[in-house]
């Protein structure tokens, strides 16, 4: 199994497993990930924002999702039509 890399603008830095089940088995090896887009992201190139982590690629796409909006969520959604 080739190594994992981290796949965010460009890195190429290979990612430590941050969890081994089966130390001898390598597709039982976890990796850090983004929990967006499911790809691998290293610790320099990922946060955690609202207790998840967010590769720097999905955070920007999120920030300029919310800036082309230009509206402020403040968490009203319009009730259902009645039937």
């Amino acid at each position: 199994m080739p190594f994992v890399k981290c796949s965010v603008v460009g890195c190429s830095r290979k990612l430590q497993p941050i969890l081994k089940v089966d130390p001898r088995d390598r597709d039982t090896w976890f990796y850090r990930e983004c929990e967006v887009c499911l790809k691998p992201a290293c610790e320099e190139h990922s946060s955690g924002v609202e207790g998840r982590v967010i590769c720097d690629r999905c955070r920007r796409e999120a920030e300029a999702q919310q800036r082309s909006d230009g509206l402020i969520d403040l968490g009203f959604r319009e009730r259902p039509e009645p039937e």
